[in-house]
């Protein structure tokens, strides 16, 4: 399955608002294209207000299946489009903040040194002692839980040091084998009562992803290719990072593309991509779409709307405890989603930091 398939009258629609808008004049083009997106997924007039006034905005969407989140947020960033793109480039300064507890960028080709900085929560290590498929409190194969009991001595003062070398050794085989092999390389976990295909859940999750700003089907294509069928221009990078998601300190590895659109459709001149890898805890998939919407050099402002859908699929979302847990977990992602777009704004907006 491709990640261009899905229904095609959204895809029609969104063709035809953007052939629309590009009648408009190009210094209004970009709040028009805004505006109608923000009516097609319901925000208020109190919600323009406060777009307006330089706050972050988001709505949460329904979803096909109950496992599955979804938010879509906008915020105005009153810098150009070259700067973000600098400065996210930068992940590892762009990241860090409250929230993201450790964070690292891998090379080209990744390296073992890339992880070094990499330790694991407490509460994983303790947990990792006492994994075997089918009940582990960290998201893992059962080949994986094969090595820490394999290779890290347990009963030994140096078991930390061993499981956060065994966990470093683990995820650059992955991403290695990642960008070899593409999605059939993520493998399953086997912590839970049946194991579970992260490639599966992502096709999955990209087939639902329908409600795009405008048609990418190229870059949608890629993502669920990779390595295979690269759109022109686009880049990639990989990161790590341990995140504080307000339960449990989640270790996760993306895949990061940035795409230019020559054409820039309704003034809309990058799509980025955030791809989880993997993560220890709560998500068995994710993937971010941020759309720049940049104003034309003659408008009044001089920035860009940044808008991002958000869609992952979470464990624990079903049955009683399910019923418990989801409200939660659907508050906190929204919450997350609306506090990272107010983190790039004031990154982006930021002054350049002095030459050392």
């Amino acid at each position: 399955m491709n990640g261009n398939e899905g229904p095609v009258l959204p895809a029609l629609l969104t063709l035809v608002l953007g052939a629309s808008l590009l009648a408009a004049s190009p210094a209004a083009q970009a709040d028009s294209f805004v505006d109608a997106l923000l009516r097609r997924e319901h925000f208020s007039a109190a919600d323009r207000r406060a777009l307006d006034s330089g706050e972050a905005v988001v709505k949460t969407l329904d979803t096909p299946v109950r496992q599955e989140l979804a938010h879509f947020g906008v915020v105005y960033v009153d810098a150009t489009v070259e700067r973000f793109i600098e400065r996210f480039s930068d992940i590892e300064r762009f990241e860090r903040g409250p929230g993201i507890l450790q964070i690292g960028r891998f090379g080209t080709p990744p390296r073992i040194e890339d992880l070094a900085s990499l330790t694991l929560p407490p509460k994983d290590v303790a947990a990792l002692a006492t994994c075997h498929p089918g009940d582990c409190e960290v998201k893992l194969s059962a080949a994986a839980m094969t090595r820490f009991r394999d290779h890290v001595n347990w009963s030994s003062p140096n078991a930390t040091r061993q499981a956060n070398e065994a966990t470093r050794d683990l995820l650059l085989e992955l991403v290695r084998a990642y960008q070899a092999d593409g999605n059939a390389a993520l493998g399953q976990y086997d912590d839970g009562d049946e194991p579970l295909s992260i490639a599966g859940q992502f096709r999955a999750l990209l087939a639902s992803s329908n409600r795009l700003p405008l048609p990418v089907s190229d870059l949608m294509a890629y993502l669920g290719e990779y390595p295979r069928s690269r759109p022109a221009g686009a880049e990639d990078f990989f990161y790590w990072s341990v995140a504080d998601f307000g339960l449990k300190p989640t270790v996760r590895i993306n895949h990061v593309i940035i795409y230019p659109l020559a054409a820039r459709p309704s003034g809309v001149s990058h799509v980025i991509t955030i791809k989880q890898l993997y993560a220890s805890h709560y998500f068995y998939t994710t993937l971010e779409l941020r759309f720049l919407i940049e104003n034309d050099p003659g408008a009044d402002r001089r920035g860009f709307y940044l808008v991002s859908i958000t869609r992952s699929r979470s464990d624990g979302t079903t049955g009683f405890k399910g019923s418990l847990l989801r409200p939660i977990l659907r508050r906190r992602s929204r919450n997350g989603v609306r506090g990272y777009l107010e983190h790039v704004k004031r990154q982006v907006e930021r002054a350049a930091p002095a030459p050392s």
